[in-house]
């Protein structure tokens, strides 16, 4: 297997995703992709501990790679062939806090109808554009709130844990800051697995690894999700509340002149650079009315501008474009 990413992702009603024609004119119902999501957290916890040796060769038979994926990469028990792994499983599946939860995921999930749906014409989205790429396989789980998403080859993995809703008793509890909470709701799956999609099929250049570069790549990212997701209000993928959606269209102009006069773009310091490109309450430097990352929504706003004035430019040849620079400098952006 390949390189394997986790993503944690800053965790809003299901819009309403049906088979009509996407913004650019797409039928989709003329492209043959049916998304159904596999439900590993049903067939987990259904297993009766006193049986979960024959219980484990079983799971690893019908989820394949992502059984293997969940006891060494989400919840760090180890190999299935390890000789404690079965003690550890059954530890996992038997704790008082994991079984809590996933009665509740039961509760906020008794079907992924409308997951699959959504998820359905997103990948229609993503098959008409991208039609020799692969669709991954999706398989929700419960982590004990260790991962919203992963993604390794050919999976796609959502943590419904991480998405029961901003009024979720445990989260508080569990030191979630708020900022974060307000987006682990169950409308919020969608957009976060199609930018985990996109930061595996179009990952980062980081030859130089700058603000500027940083804000490009995010915008690039925002961009292909909305394209995926076009029925969706851009609060909701790029996780702002309207206030702040409202706030980034109304400051474009400072944010860019604040960038600018303190000669931001080019800063490489890592640490410098994740103030502005991770989830944080505001946006270092901005006031608190903003929404922490609001840089992305600059970024976004480059590369829709970089599209508009390259018209020869396609969507497809923007996501294979790793030249941050490039794009930045063509994009002829002025808020």
């Amino acid at each position: 297997m390949k390189k394997t990413f986790l993503f944690t992702l800053s965790i809003a009603v299901f819009a309403m995703f049906s088979c009509k024609n996407s913004h650019d004119g797409i039928d989709l119902k003329s492209i043959n992709v049916k998304v159904e999501i596999k439900r590993f957290d049903k067939a987990l916890f259904s297993i009766n501990p006193d049986s979960i040796l024959e219980s484990i060769p079983k799971l690893s038979n019908e989820f394949g790679g992502f059984f293997n994926l969940f006891g060494e990469g989400i919840i760090h028990i180890g190999k299935a062939e390890d000789p404690e792994f079965p003690n550890f499983l059954e530890s996992f599946i038997t704790d008082k806090m994991v079984v809590e939860t996933y009665a509740k995921v039961q509760q906020v999930f008794p079907n992924v109808d409308d997951l699959n749906a959504e998820f359905t014409n997103a990948f229609k989205q993503f098959h008409f554009y991208f039609p020799h790429r692969n669709i991954p396989e999706i398989v929700s789980f419960v982590s004990g709130f260790n991962q919203s998403t992963v993604l390794a080859d050919g999976l796609l993995g959502i943590g419904l844990d991480r998405y029961l809703g901003s009024d979720y008793i445990n989260y508080p509890r569990l030191g979630i800051p708020k900022y974060s909470i307000n987006d682990m709701k169950p409308s919020k799956i969608t957009s976060d697995c199609m930018r985990a999609w996109a930061i595996g099929e179009f990952p980062f250049n980081d030859s130089i690894d700058n603000l500027v570069n940083n804000i490009i790549y995010e915008g690039k990212l925002m961009y292909f999700t909305k394209k995926m997701l076009p029925e969706q209000p851009d609060s909701l993928i790029f996780g702002f509340s309207p206030a702040q959606m409202k706030w980034c269209e109304n400051n474009e102009k400072q944010m860019w002149t604040y960038l600018i006069e303190n000669k931001m773009f080019f800063i490489s310091d890592s640490f410098a650079i994740n103030k502005y490109i991770n989830d944080a309450p505001f946006t270092s430097g901005f006031s608190q009315e903003s929404p922490g990352r609001a840089v992305v929504w600059l970024g976004f706003r480059i590369v829709s501008s970089y599209l508009k004035n390259n018209k020869e430019v396609s969507f497809q040849k923007l996501m294979l474009n790793r030249d941050y620079q490039k794009i930045f400098n063509q994009s002829k952006f002025r808020p």
